[in-house]
């Protein structure tokens, strides 16, 4: 329909219209030689090799005798567990061509229109083993979004369209919108009414843009009525979209690569309720007030292992029951690899993949012993050979007994495992309360009209996904908390005021992530410590822009500090010879001192960003 929309705006009374926008081409190379671990080309074990415990173990290998009919002493299952080398290497992380149109529309003088189209086209410059799929997602059949149409390589969606009317103090929204509550840079308190798209550039954009190309769009109504001069009332009601996040095999992907997550049975299960809410927001002085609840289902999964469909392990005994369940091996999570590339292949594949994630390998090995009858069975058995603590008891207690025990499950079903996971999206209620207030002081000093910001809200029952990876949740209550402050200042005659700004966050309960604290800081050799939970997560940040005196150049620089040990850097320029053109060029620097950071799952994606725009 815009195609015969001429892109000048006609003379009109009470109808008119314009259609602008821009065209760009956006780079992202990387500043480093690391890989995606989170991909089979990046995992550390790529092409390396580790003693197979349960070969050097005699219980381990008579349990292994047991189920294979003698491979083990009989020297037939080898004594290293191998991966298969990957060559594959990523110079680029992004090299997309976007195009946006924007229609905006006056049909009278108290009823407008807006929509945007966003175009965006991402060729395979990823090499990875296989064709990733860069967009399509099994949410609206194969679609991410409710207005959207995608392919492996492009997607092209209205990320708004509605209607505005407004008449006097009344205001009413109408359609496909974002609803943007909150005002921090990286961090969301109050901005809890949508989830994020993570597909393009992850959340590796520009920080001072706070997530607008990020926060995704759902129909919906907003409304607003002023009262007495200084206040607000708003309400809205909006159909739920769940955060998107980057698929298995693409630059970003932040989950283990073995990890079949599947995203569309829990989506159905809640794609036809509403999310809610409300905030009053007003001034007293200098002080502004805002008081918000809202009741709505988690935009972010949490995950459980899923029983991962049949397995015919061809070389095995491990098809049949096992013990007094009577389960066959259809009845646990794993799907075996036969290609010997894809899945966990060893214990310290296992644990470092886990830890990566943030949840507890060590502790889902007892958590599947609980959930799946067979594997509770085949533990059982292991342990009359001396694989677990005590004879009769499928658990373990040590780190050493849990590397033994993975190795010894592996190599009884013959081939590296993947396992199936099930993502669902639970029911919350959020209340909360910010304030901000300006302080005045002496002209020219950096107390004056400097902007003090606090967010804090309060969930009650949140559900987090169980660093055991079972149905069985965590169930806590959370408070954030966020304190910002901002301010313009002139520090020279020569050059505009630079805007700076300081962040401080804190969760009670999660990281920034959404991950919950108890699984965090495991590694190959350790398990989770949760040392975290009990003091919470925190993190930093400051950001500053300094326009340059003819405003052809801007400089920013942003920086995330994660007080569980990692930094994010980010500096950048800003040129604008014209007001049609404008190139944009920025650096990703990021580091993680352990798992227990939010920068590990990407600490590989340092990159050199530029954006080239031509806007009419």
């Amino acid at each position: 329909a815009l195609a015969g929309v001429p892109l000048v705006s006609p003379t009109a009374s009470a109808f008119d219209y314009s259609v602008s926008g821009f065209i760009r081409q956006e780079m992202a190379y990387k500043i480093n030689s690391d890989q995606n671990p989170n991909n089979p080309n990046g995992n550390p074990m790529n092409g390396k090799s580790v003693p197979n415990r349960a070969v050097s173990d005699p219980g381990a290998c008579l349990a292994l005798d047991v189920l294979t009919g003698g491979g083990c002493t009989s020297g037939a299952i080898p004594p290293d567990l191998t991966k298969p080398k990957l060559e594959q290497k990523s110079d680029w992380m992004v090299f997309a061509t976007r195009v946006e149109l924007d229609l905006n529309v006056n049909f009278t003088s108290n009823l407008t229109g807006f929509m945007k189209m966003r175009g965006y086209f991402q060729p395979d410059v990823f090499e990875d083993y296989g064709d990733p799929n860069f967009f399509n997602v099994n949410n609206h059949g194969n679609e991410a979004t409710y207005l959207s149409h995608s392919e492996d390589n492009y997607m092209i969606d209205l990320p708004s369209l509605f209607v505005d009317y407004s008449n006097g103090s009344f205001w009413m929204r109408a359609g496909n919108q974002q609803i943007a509550w909150g005002e921090a840079l990286f961090f969301r308190v109050a901005d809890a009414a949508n989830g994020l798209d993570l597909r393009r550039h992850f959340f590796l954009d520009v920080g001072a843009e706070e997530y607008a190309d990020e926060r995704l769009s759902a129909p919906g109504i907003r409304t607003s009525y002023t009262f007495a001069q200084d206040w607000e009332i708003e309400v809205f009601a909006q159909m739920f979209q769940p955060t998107v996040l980057p698929n298995r095999g693409t630059p970003y992907s932040i989950l283990p690569y073995p990890a079949t997550v599947h995203f569309e049975k829990g989506f159905d299960d809640v794609d036809e309720n509403f999310n809610v809410g409300a905030r009053l927001s007003g001034q007293i002085g200098n002080l502004g007030v805002q008081l918000f609840a809202i009741s709505r289902h988690n935009p972010d999964p949490i995950v459980r292992t899923i029983p991962g469909g049949p397995t015919v392990p061809p070389r095995t005994l491990l098809t049949g029951p096992l013990g007094p369940s009577g389960e066959t091996v259809e009845s646990e999570p794993f799907i075996q690899d036969w290609s010997g590339e894809f899945g966990f292949n060893s214990a310290t594949d296992w644990f470092y993949g886990t830890s990566l994630a943030g949840v507890d390998g060590f502790d889902i090995i007892r958590g599947l012993a609980d959930d799946y009858p067979y594997l509770h069975d085949a533990f059982t058995l292991f342990s009359t050979f001396g694989v677990t603590d005590e004879v009769g008891s499928p658990y373990v207690s040590t780190f050493e007994k849990a590397e033994l025990l993975v190795d010894t499950l592996i190599t009884g079903f013959g081939a590296p495992l993947q396992a199936a996971v099930e993502a669902e999206y639970a029911a919350e209620d959020i209340f909360g309360f910010g304030f901000n207030y300006i302080f005045y002081s002496e002209p020219d000093t950096l107390l004056d009209q400097l902007v003090m910001r606090v967010e804090v809200s309060y969930t009650p029952d949140k559900k987090f996904t169980n660093p055991n990876a079972s149905s069985q949740y965590i169930v806590e209550d959370e408070w954030i908390g966020s304190l910002a402050l901002e301010k313009y200042h002139r520090f020279s005659d020569d050059f505009p005021a630079t805007f700076f700004v300081f962040q401080w966050m804190h969760k009670g309960k999660s990281d920034m992530l959404g991950r919950h604290l108890s699984g965090l800081g495991g590694d190959i050799n350790h398990p989770s410590g949760g040392g975290e939970e009990g003091r919470g997560w925190d993190a930093l940040v400051f950001a500053a822009l300094q326009p340059f005196p003819n405003l052809t150049w801007r400089a920013d620089l942003a920086v995330l500090y994660d007080l569980n040990g990692g930094i994010f850097i980010q500096p950048g320029v800003r040129y604008k010879p014209t007001g049609d053109w404008t190139i944009s060029a920025f650096a990703n620097i990021i580091s993680a001192d352990d798992h227990a950071s939010i920068f590990a799952p990407f600490e590989f994606a340092d990159d050199f960003t530029v954006r080239i725009t031509y806007q009419f």
